[in-house]
């Protein structure tokens, strides 16, 4: 049962569904997305009415009548369809429904992998649906904390809002809103593990033109949390598995929204890189306090843009030639915001010649424009060069 928190999102769920005939809610399993529908939106649109593809039965009806499927909850405002992947002919029924009657904030799908030809979904709903992607909870959500101010500019927060202790429980813990409440750490790391067991054994099975090992899905998530530089070909190497197979076995945990990518930046060198959906996962499998760090900001970051509907921003990694890393690149109409975190409260200072290099090579790039240079650490300073120091915590 999700432990009961608001979430950032919904505003934004209620706005789409005023203007968009179908809006889509994905994210990875037991993010919430039923609990946000039924009983966060369910008490605020008396029309809501809330089915599942869970259920054989339902599942076995729209499957062989999609329309009559429908026309049985035509009286619903939305209807929220659960698992909606499930039934794929259901898509090719509800575009045909939306064409005959269009008016926003008919049909909620709700879905735990991507719409795609990857589940047998043929339609894709284009120019009719609108889609919403949910996240673990937040560091702020999990604390009942409001969506903070947003923008580029304000990418880490002067004044943190949250505690250091917050941060270290949060990072223990994750934002599943099942598990993350959980007192019991030896419950709550069974709860981790049945969460890996599922995905991998149950979920990742299902996608009929893959041929998926269940054991090589475990074992890729365990290298993920623990690789150094968790590229596919790192992934490979360290489990002596055939790269294709591997990408292929990433790509279908990516339709599960269980892995997220982020790209080296083109000003750098790289491949892409692949991240747990959650912090408490990772740090269950084994990752280092930088890698758990950086995982959370990339989540923290990926989640506020989502909840604020924010799509002018795109968020990299930046390596060098020579392997220095910067782990996040924000990327907004041109301009460059860089974020370096520290994996420790000591450091030195030539750590961060790094981001000073980074913005002479944005100068001579002639391309890109540097915004801020900033880094996480254990408390707050300023350096000569114009680099900004925050504590970790300051990013929620």
């Amino acid at each position: 049962m999700p432990h009961p928190r608001s979430r950032h999102a919904q505003p934004l769920l209620e706005k789409k569904l005023k203007f968009s005939p179908v809006v889509a809610i994905q994210g990875a399993r037991q993010t919430g997305k039923s609990f946000l529908v039924r009983q966060l939106l369910g008490g605020r649109l008396k029309g809501l009415r809330y089915v599942t593809f869970d259920s054989s039965g339902t599942q076995l009806f729209a499957a062989e009548s999609p329309e009559s499927f429908l026309a049985q909850h035509q009286e619903a405002h939305p209807l929220a369809i659960d698992e909606a992947q499930k039934v794929p002919a259901i898509f090719d029924a509800i575009k045909l429904e939306v064409d005959r009657r269009r008016e926003p904030g008919r049909y909620l799908l709700l879905g735990s992998t991507e719409f795609s030809k990857q589940t047998l979904i043929r339609e894709s709903l284009t120019g009719r649906m609108t889609r919403l992607r949910l996240f673990p909870l937040t560091l702020a959500e999990s604390l009942s904390l409001p969506l903070g101010p947003l923008g580029n500019d304000v990418l880490i927060k002067p004044k943190a809002r949250v505690s250091r202790k917050d941060l270290m429980t949060y990072l223990r813990s994750g934002g599943l809103p099942g598990i993350f409440a959980v007192r019991d750490r030896g419950e709550q790391e069974s709860l981790f593990q049945d969460w890996i067991d599922l995905t991998a054994q149950r979920d990742a099975t299902l996608f009929p033109k893959v041929k998926i090992d269940s054991v090589l899905c475990a074992r890729i998530f365990r290298a993920i949390a623990t690789l150094e530089e968790p590229t596919a070909a790192e992934v490979a190497r360290l489990l002596k598995i055939d790269l294709r197979k591997v990408k292929t076995h990433i790509m279908v945990l990516e339709q599960l929204f269980a892995l997220h990518r982020l790209d080296p930046h083109p000003l750098g060198t790289g491949r892409p890189w692949y991240f747990i959906f959650d912090v408490g996962i990772a740090v269950y499998l084994g990752a280092t306090f930088e890698r758990q760090l950086h995982t959370w900001a990339l989540l923290e970051q990926l989640a506020q843009r989502a909840s604020s509907g924010d799509r002018r921003s795109d968020l990299y990694y930046y390596r060098t030639s020579k392997g220095g890393i910067i782990q996040l690149v924000v990327a907004e109409e041109r301009v460059l915001h860089a974020v370096k975190i520290l994996g420790a409260e000591r450091f030195y200072e030539r750590e961060l010649n790094i981001l000073t290099a980074f913005r002479e090579k944005c100068v001579k790039s002639k391309d890109w424009g540097c915004g801020s240079l900033s880094a996480l650490g254990g408390d707050r300073f300023k350096l000569k060069t114009g680099v900004q120091i925050y504590p970790w915590e300051g990013l929620a």
